[in-house]
């Protein structure tokens, strides 16, 4: 994980956060430059157990930087021009991971990112770690009208009364055989309420499912709030979901809230909740040094 803090994408153009999701797709989505720096070199050829001269034969290749207006050392890419960095070995994996360079570190803190909308825009569709954040104003506008919109579904739902045996059994997913989909913005609001949660209990499960108990009830999105082990009113509440989630969408619209919809485990994961903070640890040299890209 980057030594980057996450505000720091607060001085973007567009301000966001980042959690790396480790996707690879920085080190293979398209043409584009790594930049090495010659003091970079000797540390990168001992991860490959290469002299620094057959590093740079095999490695490097030297290049105009547009920004720079001068030429530079940059990694070759795998295939030719437009594919993979050739130091990536399969989809999300690298084989200098403990010693990458100073520019895949920063990624995706870069001053073009930081200050140009359409680079930002293109490191956001690359990207799946990049999330982009409202002003506080508009932040706070949306979750108190979220929060209305909720006491509205409340009153509905008590008006369909359907039954909750309260088992448990809606929150332990792979048990249950479905997933739980949230917006960008109903996640964001159980943050703010809930910021703190453990691992989760199993794979892909919620993390603030804890011993049974769904610990973020307050803040817990939509779907979860329509969803309920009675078969009587099934019909309904997926009907009331629907129509609610078209007026989340109304609220997203009415303040310029970023969109977006996706499982809630993984957006809660993307925003550092239930994620367990492992610092890098120095490995040896050979194949124990590959890592999972940040």
């Amino acid at each position: 994980m980057s030594s980057r803090a996450p505000e720091a994408g607060s001085e973007g153009v567009q301000p966001f956060q980042f959690e790396c999701q480790r996707s690879g797709r920085c080190c293979s989505g398209g043409a584009g430059f790594v930049w090495i720096e010659e003091h970079e070199i000797a540390a990168l050829a001992g991860e490959l157990d290469l002299t620094p001269e057959a590093f740079t034969a095999q490695h490097l290749r030297m290049v105009a930087d547009p920004r720079a207006k001068r030429m530079r050392l940059s990694l070759r890419e795998r295939g030719g021009e437009g594919g993979a960095c050739v130091l990536l070995e399969g989809t999300a994996e690298c084989k200098v991971y403990p010693s990458r360079p100073a520019h895949c570190r920063e990624f995706p803190f870069w001053p073009a990112i930081l200050e140009g909308r359409a680079a930002f825009e293109s490191a956001r569709a690359t990207c799946p770690g990049i999330r982009p954040l409202g002003p506080p104003a508009t932040r706070a506008a949306a979750f108190a009208e979220l929060a209305v919109l909720y006491g509205e579904l409340d009153q509905a739902l008590e008006k369909l009364q359907p039954s909750c045996v309260r088992s448990g059994l809606c929150c332990r997913f792979e048990d249950a055989g479905h997933e739980l989909f949230a917006t960008l913005l109903e996640t964001d609001y159980t943050v703010a309420l809930h910021p703190k949660a453990p691992a989760p209990e199993a794979p892909g499960r919620c993390p603030y499912h804890v011993a049974g108990v769904c610990t973020a009830r307050e803040g817990r999105p939509l779907g979860c709030r329509t969803y309920y082990c009675d078969e009587r009113t099934s019909a309904a509440l997926e009907e009331l979901h629907e129509q609610f989630l078209g007026r989340v969408r109304e609220i997203e619209a009415r303040n310029s809230y970023p969109g977006g919809y996706a499982r809630f485990p993984s957006l809660l994961s993307m925003r550092g909740v239930g994620v367990i903070d492992r610092r890098e640890e120095p490995s040896s040299r050979g194949s124990a040094n590959k890592g999972q890209l940040s």
